[in-house]
């Protein structure tokens, strides 16, 4: 749930963007809706209650507090301020005082859990790993521009035989286990040819036939950030 994404929309919004705040906020509104109706102990509508509106003052006041090393997820931490506002409103408000419900801040974590049901947490956890890939692909579109390779040549040049895949993986395999192979491809842009014939018996006609193939494997065999997409290794 706590993805890179995450971190990086916080990190923008601390920094002033208004249009990460507001991703962030739309993000959460279930989130600090529901945390909202479990402190007050009943259903709070949008439109109608001025707790929503305190809990999402509190929001953005945990997006400007929030420290990234704290042990705290920072969930929990949102929580812990949407809890401490709610708090100070019904002590000035004490007709309402009696709806607050109180709950154990060394239990959060548990809390959290349980305000999201089973439907929103596998919709939320979907929706961040959406995104966490389609920038894991953005990276790798950049990663493969240096070499002068375009994900549209990678889908036209993927070979379609499980032999063909195997060996070519070898090839790759070969080149990101190596550290001098590695370091001759990242310097010079360009496939160590010759010692590949030597090692891996494939002639240069063929290395060069799936040179941007090659390249690409070995990218996201020895990128850490790429590794969500060694799923696909098998053919582009």
């Amino acid at each position: 749930m706590f993805s890179f994404t995450l971190n990086r929309l916080l990190q923008r919004a601390k920094n002033g963007d208004e249009g990460a705040r507001e991703e962030l906020i739309r993000k959460h509104r279930d989130f600090i809706a529901r945390v909202s109706s479990r402190i007050c102990k009943r259903f709070l509508c949008w439109e109608n209650d001025d707790e929503l509106s305190i809990a999402l003052l509190a929001f953005n006041e945990a997006i400007d507090s929030y420290h990234f090393d704290r042990r705290t997820s920072f969930s929990s931490f949102a929580y812990t301020v949407i809890h401490r506002r709610l708090t100070d409103y019904f002590r000035k408000n004490p007709a309402k005082y009696e709806l607050l419900l109180s709950a154990d801040q060394d239990d959060t974590e548990d809390i959290i859990s349980s305000l999201l049901d089973r439907q929103a947490q596998d919709t939320y956890r979907d929706q961040l790993q959406r995104e966490k890939m389609a920038e894991t692909i953005d990276l790798f579109r950049q990663r493969l521009s240096c070499y002068d390779i375009t994900l549209e040549d990678l889908f036209n040049c993927s070979p379609r035989h499980q032999d063909t895949r195997e060996k070519l993986m070898q090839a790759a395999m070969t080149v990101a286990h190596n550290p001098v192979l590695l370091n001759h491809l990242e310097n010079t842009q360009r496939l160590p040819a010759k010692q590949l014939v030597t090692i891996t018996g494939l002639s240069h006609r063929v290395l060069e036939k799936w040179r941007k193939y090659i390249i690409a494997t070995i990218l996201i065999l020895t990128d850490p950030h790429l590794s969500a997409l060694k799923r696909f290794t098998k053919g582009f």
